[in-house]
Parts: structure tokens; sequence; C-alpha cells
């Protein structure tokens, strides 16, 4: 299938984006290459997410898949595909866009902190592949300042952070594409979502705050858990237990949630199994801590680093631009 990508090309000026070649660099774990976002589809474990898009290629070819999932250099993945690319499925080009978008989406689902850190790190600014050579799914230099290209990756990814930005909890799992085939190993591709473990923490913890007093009034169905947690408690002061928990999962997970201006009400039900009461605890440390802000009239929770809302929601018309193309590159 031809595509006439002119007129999908955009120039970037390098001073206003944020851009990535190589995968130690600053920006670089949101390369497909960048190790450290490792994946797991169908209960098989992938290092990259590089690896997961080019065994998309073949669902036909299961044995090609295997050897491409099981390189450890993503690079060397891409590249036992090579030779059997003129056996790719053959609506390839017409659906590799929604591929990779969904390959990005499952590395951050399944690497929420690291990953959604890195993207939020990019605030508002143009996202931008800087490649030698690649100019549909990164953008080419052309003088010491510009890039020129399609940027469907950074277009991809802009469209992530956005999604993580307003609309978090629609990301908590993603289902598989609705084209045929969407096979690995020759098995269809499972609907991926994640019972994130500080889930069951935050409920076990919040027996503890609730009843201090007698751990055995905890519910039955939950008694494994209390039972492991209580030697935590009397192992350890309690204090200092809490502290981990908020140090170690609340943080990080209201900093990805209060990147806009929230409700109490919103974020108890991004963390469902948490007490309005231990909330509130968590929020007011939050502020004590120069983490979060309150605003009034309505009362809101934002992250602290985060602009005032009226700066945060201003696009510029060339940016909101590039966010609907990355919908219509298919139709190209």
């Amino acid at each position: 299938m031809s595509m006439n990508t002119s007129s999908a090309s955009r120039t970037y000026n390098r001073n206003e984006c944020i851009t990535f070649r190589k995968t130690k660099e600053s920006f670089g774990g949101l390369s497909n290459m960048a190790g450290g976002y490792p994946i797991i589809v169908n209960g098989i474990n992938i290092r990259t997410s590089e690896a997961l898009y080019q065994a998309c290629r073949f669902p036909h070819l299961p044995d090609i898949q295997k050897v491409i999932i099981s390189q450890k250099s993503p690079m060397t993945a891409k590249m036992k595909g090579k030779p059997y690319r003129d056996r790719s499925r053959s609506d390839w080009e017409k659906v590799k866009l929604n591929i990779m978008r969904w390959c990005l989406r499952i590395k951050l689902l399944q690497n929420w902190e690291t990953f959604g850190k890195l993207l939020l790190q990019t605030k508002d600014k143009p996202i931008v592949e800087d490649s030698r050579k690649d100019n549909f799914w990164g953008a080419i230099p052309v003088d010491t300042d510009n890039l020129v290209g399609i940027n469907a990756l950074g277009r991809l990814l802009m469209e992530l952070r956005e999604t993580l930005k307003k609309q978090p909890e629609t990301l908590k799992i993603v289902k598989p594409l609705e084209i045929k085939d969407f096979n690995l190993y020759n098995q269809p591709i499972e609907t991926i979502s994640t019972d994130l473990p500080k889930e069951k923490i935050y409920l076990i913890f919040s027996s503890f705050t609730q009843q201090e007093d007698s751990i055995n009034t905890a519910p039955q169905k939950q008694s494994d858990d209390i039972d492991h947690f209580s030697q935590i408690k009397t192992q350890n002061n309690l204090q200092e237990y809490h502290c981990n928990i908020f140090e170690k999962y609340v943080l990080l997970e209201l900093e990805i949630f209060l990147q806009q201006p929230r409700m109490l009400d919103e974020i108890l039900a991004s963390f469902k199994t948490v007490t309005k009461t231990q909330m509130q605890h968590w929020l007011k440390l939050g502020i004590e801590k120069n983490k979060i802000r309150k605003t009034k009239n309505p009362v809101r929770y934002i992250w602290n680093s985060v602009e005032d809302c009226s700066v945060n929601l201003k696009y510029s018309s060339d940016q909101n631009m590039q966010l609907k193309n990355v919908e219509q590159l298919s139709l190209l």
C-alpha cells in the first residue's frame, strides 16, 4: 500500500522539542529500543516494545516470532525479522500504526511509574525521534536546529501523554486490536490489565489504619495477607511502615494522577480501595512535603510542579494539529 507521506511531514525546531536518539540519553527511554521496560503478553516475557512490535509483523509465522522475541538486543530482534519482511502480514502498512499505539500502551501499563514519569517529564513539548534516515517514525535533521519528518512515534507518544494526563484510568486495561489474526505464538492476544500490587497493599493498609487496636477484625477473605502484614506490623515501627507505603507507592501514583487538578472523589476512584480518611491524610502529608498543592473554590489537588491549569491546557494550534494527525496517519 503506497502512502502519500509528504502532507503528513512536519518541521520541528530542536530547541523547542524533546528529542531522543540514543537509549542512554535523558529521554532515551521513549525509544522502542530502550531496555528496562519489560513486557509480558500472553504470559510471554518480552524485553522491549521493539521486539513486540516486530513480532506482530508475523502472526502467521510463530517460529519467526519466537526467534525475534528470544533476542537479547532489540536491534538484533529487529534484524532477525528483516529477511522475512516480504512475508509480513498482508495488511501491515494499514495496521502498523495501531499496532505501535498498542505496543506503547502495553509498555506504559506494565511500567507505569518509570515510563509514565518519563512521559510526564516531557511537559507539553513536542516529542521527536531524532533519526538519521527514518522520516516516518522519526524526523531527520536538515540543519543544526531543524528536523523534518512524519515523526509518527513521537506523535503517538504525545497522544499517550495527553491520555495519561487527562484520563489515566482508561490506560489500566489494554484490549487486543480488532484486526484479523492478532496472534502471538499461534494464540490470540488477550486483554492485558494489571491488578497493581499497590491496590492490594492499599486495601490491607486501610484495614490497619481503621482497626489498629485489633488486627484480627480484618475481613476473613484477606486473612493470609493480613497474617503476613501483621508480622511486619509487630516487627517494625508502624509509623515507619506508613511512611514506606506513602513514599514507595502513594506519591508515585499521585504524581501521575495529579497532572490535572482533581477533586477528592476523583482521587478516591483512582485508588479504589483507600478510605476517604486515609486519602485526606496522604494528601495533607503531600502538601506538607511540598509535593502537592490544594486549590479552593472548588477544592482540588494538583502536583506542585505542574503549571497553573490555564497554562497547562493552553496548546498551540500546531501542537493540536500534530495530535489530530496521529489519528489520521493510517489513512494517508
